[in-house]
């Protein structure tokens, strides 16, 4: 058997005379796929999840029907194929969907195959990553004719999806786990997407045997998702290099796919793929409806969101004014603190006089004590207004007589309303008339 180049082709040749058939087992239906050069292990809402991750179908949610025509040029001869993909979800079940896929390829001298594919999805919530972890399992059928051989085998796919919290799609499938085909044609494949400013990134490394290849694709919606375009590694029949090139227009509920291909060298080289496939989704909204239940559900959103910053902004004006009166109280008890540190350090000062003239007095005693007067009580006085005070009862504080509270008045005015001192205000205290004082 013959083995072509990495990157290029995935195919091997058996030489049969001036005829030699391809290794059809190599070969991926679907026109989104093969648009993609057949890295489409990562791709959710596709129908044709059924012939590569059986996973993904647990993505879908409606019925739908996927059908594919194709035809694959080659430098010997061209083949023709196509392809089926039926998706229902599982009545009564939430997250479990059933598909049933068929698809063939056939030839010049009656080569060929056919496959026929029975698989379900699922998914579950990840304890330790918060994620969903995607898995389905399928039974494969498949009818393999090369020349005079025939072979009919039949095993089982599976696959397993996760999306991290960075939004890297990893997908890991073992498809074509067969009995009955002369060889082994077990193939695991590990895949990868990324989305790039609304660009997909697509890469899978399939493996089978000693022998793997890299595949990768790229994808870009158009027009708030009505067109796609895509571009991809080609993957030839028995020879040729190409790229492969498609378009997706997404007419809710029907789906259209095409692809094409641009030979390396040329458009006389003789290989290649064109396809077609159309897809129908039963109960699927239109498009135009989609997009209004889209815009409605974004102003909706914008709406939720514009309410929560106005919310936001009354708190925080809120705060502000608590902060303000806060600021005002602290204020008004720095002018009282600073008030009673001056009277305290003139407590101190008249202390440490006292205490020098105890001293002096006492290393120097004399017969005749000397009178020292008391210190003048000082004026004016600070008071803080407290909540059930009246000017009566502070010139009674201070004076000794209610009566004189028009003094506490007059140094106060701004400081007094409907005849009561406002409550935190700090008021002065003028001296009492001589003939007052205490």
């Amino acid at each position: 058997m013959k083995t072509l180049s990495l990157l290029t082709v995935f195919l091997a040749l058996a030489p049969l005379g001036a005829a030699a058939s391809a290794d059809y087992t190599y070969l991926r239906p679907c026109v989104r796929a093969n648009a993609l050069g057949t890295a489409f292990s990562t791709v959710a809402g596709d129908p044709c999840a059924v012939f590569y991750n059986p996973a993904n179908l647990s993505t879908l949610t409606a019925i739908e029907v996927k059908t594919e025509t194709a035809r694959r040029l080659s430098g010997n001869y061209p083949a023709g194929e196509v392809s089926l993909a039926y998706i229902r979800p599982v009545p009564d079940t939430e997250s479990k969907v059933a598909g049933l896929g068929f698809y063939s390829v056939r030839q010049r001298g009656g080569n060929g195959m056919d496959s026929l594919i029975f698989a379900t999805g699922n998914s579950t919530v990840m304890k330790y990553f918060q994620k969903p972890l995607l898995y389905g399992s399928a039974v494969k059928l498949m009818n393999l004719r090369e020349a005079d051989k025939g072979h009919l085998g039949v095993g089982v796919e599976g696959g397993l999806q996760l999306e991290s919290n960075g939004g890297v799609r990893t997908a890991l499938t073992l498809s074509d786990l067969l009995m009955g085909m002369g060889r082994s044609l077990a193939t695991i494949t590990l895949g990868n997407s990324y989305t790039i400013k609304n660009t997909t990134l697509l890469a899978d490394l399939r493996a089978r045997g000693s022998r793997s290849e890299l595949f990768l694709g790229a994808e870009r919606p158009f027009f708030n998702g009505l067109m796609q375009a895509r571009a991809g590694k080609g993957l030839a029949l028995d020879g040729g290099a190409y790229v492969a090139l498609g378009a997706g227009f997404n007419l809710l509920p029907w789906t259209i796919d095409v692809a094409w291909s641009l030979p390396w060298k040329g458009y006389n080289e003789n290989c290649g793929y064109y396809g077609f496939s159309a897809s129908y989704r039963f109960g699927a909204a239109g498009f135009s409806e989609r997009l209004v239940g889209d815009a409605a559900r974004e102003a909706e959103n914008l709406k939720t969101e514009i309410d929560g910053l106005r919310a936001q902004r009354a708190a925080l004006e809120a705060a502000i004014a608590t902060a303000r009166v806060n600021k005002n109280i602290a204020e008004t008890d720095v002018t009282l603190m600073q008030s009673r540190l001056r009277e305290l350090e003139s407590s101190v000062k008249e202390m440490q006089v006292e205490s020098l003239e105890v001293q002096y007095k006492k290393e120097n005693p004399k017969p005749v004590k000397v009178y020292v007067p008391p210190a003048p009580e000082r004026w004016p006085k600070l008071h803080k207004a407290q909540a059930g005070e009246t000017l009566r009862s502070i010139a009674g504080k201070y004076y000794g007589n209610p009566n004189l509270w028009e003094r506490i008045y007059d140094a106060n005015e701004k400081k007094i309303s409907k005849g009561l001192p406002v409550e935190g205000a700090v008021l002065t205290i003028p001296p009492p008339p001589p003939a007052e004082k205490k």
